[in-house]
């Protein structure tokens, strides 16, 4: 019995493990099943991902497709908002009150963008210099007798330049200013170190001269006419202003100019005596020759304003590079008949900025010089017709016209020769080359009408001349006994007083 109670025991446990494994065949069968469901959902949501972020790139390329072929129309929008809006370096204010910079990325980005699409050229590859530089020429003045204290002074240089744009017009289509200044033929102390730097640190010699010439540059031709109508003559910095357009610039006139000598080299003229001592010590004493220093260029102003006329422009020829004054200067008057007035300040004193006898004289023409009448003579005589400017051949000479004279003489002025020809398209050089040789007198010519030019005239022996000598036949009036006019005949013997007295008293009779 009990053998059969514990083979029944047996048999139950046998069998809960048989259970027990079918519980877990089922269990791990389940697991399989559902990992493979999760790894299929995980395939299917990638897949979807990819499809998209395809979608969306495609998408992307798209809109940015239609941003490019809305590209120009963008561009021609902001440039139309950037001229309505006012041009404004500062902060401004927005409605709530808060301070917003201007924004200059986006305009740096568009130079950025637009500097890689354009290649760099050199500049002498560029043919619109010559023509910019013309441009600006045009719109640039020249300034003389400008105060010193401009250079040395910020508020001189501020008040300058404050008068120059007081007869700017305000009304103008286009905004008038003026855009920059630069100061010219300036006498610096030293010459050891370059301009620039001297010019930095205000190292100028005023003993020279208390004047020196700059060039402004406006913003439109129109303003430079403004300028040289209303600004010339003008006093700022207690200087009279010199003011003359640089493209075209006012004529010069002889019969309205005056000379002046017998002035000053140099303004200040104290002399520097160094001295000695036994014992080896140098001592240095100034001696002035006048209380006050002279003022050549003020002074002239000054004194043939008051005493002759309304002044035109005062030339003071100077040396180029020390300033030092050659003792001579021009005086232009605007009406001629001021001329005889100054004149009358020949061997005339004003001290203290004229202190020596002045010598003023009348201006000659250009070509009544006398190194313009050597240069004259010179030559073998007048050109032909066929060396004239024009057709060879033809006796009708065109005039120049305002335009041709501004680009062939003022570019060349202001260009150089090298610019003046890139500008007018001329070069001498090969004007030079295509030039016809003028052929010899000896070389054979032949001309279809059979009149032998001047060239192939020669003339053998000696060419009469009126000094040869005249006809026996032909008497001159006051000529006697076959002399000739102006020729006395010669006496032999003393022909003195004691030999006339000695004579008479002989046919006297040798008696007293």
């Amino acid at each position: 019995m009990e053998a059969s109670e514990e083979s029944g025991e047996e048999g139950s446990g046998d069998e809960e493990d048989s259970e027990a494994d079918e519980n877990e065949d089922d269990a791990s069968d389940s697991m399989s099943v559902d990992d493979d469901a999760e790894a299929a959902e995980v395939l299917e949501s990638a897949v979807l991902k990819s499809k998209a972020e395809e979608e969306d790139g495609r998408k992307r390329k798209r809109k940015q497709r239609d941003d490019d072929e809305d590209l120009e129309a963008k561009y021609f929008e902001r440039l139309q908002e950037e001229d309505e809006e006012e041009p404004s370096g500062k902060r401004r204010k927005d409605a709530s009150g808060k301070a917003a910079a201007v924004e200059k990325a986006e305009k740096t980005d568009d130079k950025d963008e637009g500097s890689d699409d354009e290649v760099p050229k050199h500049e002498s590859l560029t043919a619109d210099d010559a023509a910019s530089e013309l441009e600006k020429a045009n719109r640039t003045v020249f300034l003389s007798n400008v105060a010193m204290d401009a250079v040395t002074s910020r508020t001189a240089k501020k008040t300058l330049l404050k008068h120059l744009a007081s007869i700017l017009d305000a009304k103008a289509d286009q905004p008038q200013k003026v855009e920059s200044i630069r100061f010219r033929s300036t006498a610096f102390a030293t010459a050891a170190i370059p301009k620039r730097a001297a010019f930095i640190k205000k190292e100028v010699m005023e003993a020279t001269t208390k004047s020196t010439n700059a060039y402004a540059v406006y913003s439109t031709p129109q303003a430079v006419r403004l300028a040289v109508q209303k600004l010339n003559g003008t006093v700022v910095l207690d200087r009279h202003l010199r003011v003359d357009s640089v493209a075209h610039p006012a004529a010069v006139d002889h019969k309205r100019c005056v000379f002046v000598g017998n002035l000053g080299f140099v303004d200040d003229e104290t002399v520097l005596n160094v001295k000695v001592d036994e014992e080896g010590n140098q001592t240095t004493t100034k001696k002035k020759r006048t209380k006050q220093p002279m003022d050549v260029e003020e002074g002239l102003w000054r004194v043939f304003g008051k005493e002759a006329g309304k002044v035109e422009s005062v030339r003071v020829v100077r040396d180029n590079v020390t300033r030092v004054g050659k003792g001579i200067a021009y005086v232009q008057f605007y009406d001629g008949n001021d001329v005889e007035k100054a004149i009358l300040l020949e061997g005339k004193k004003f001290p203290p900025m004229l202190p020596r006898e002045l010598r003023v004289s009348r201006c000659k023409a250009p070509h009544k010089t006398a190194r313009a009448l050597e240069a004259k003579h010179g030559k073998a005589g007048p050109p032909s017709k066929g060396d004239r400017k024009g057709k060879k051949g033809s006796s009708y000479v065109p005039k120049i016209t305002p335009e041709a004279q501004t680009l062939a003489g003022r570019a060349g002025k202001l260009l150089g020769k090298g610019g003046a020809a890139k500008l007018t398209g001329k070069d001498k050089r090969k004007d030079r080359k295509d030039r016809p040789r003028r052929e010899s007198v000896s070389a054979p010519q032949s001309q279809p009408s059979g009149v032998r030019p001047p060239e192939d005239f020669v003339f053998e022996g000696k060419r009469a001349s009126s000094k040869d000598g005249k006809p026996k036949d032909l008497k001159f009036k006051g000529a006697r006994n076959g002399e000739k006019r102006g020729y006395k005949k010669k006496t032999s013997g003393p022909s003195g007083r004691g030999a006339t007295r000695a004579a008479k008293w002989r046919e006297g009779g040798g008696k007293k």
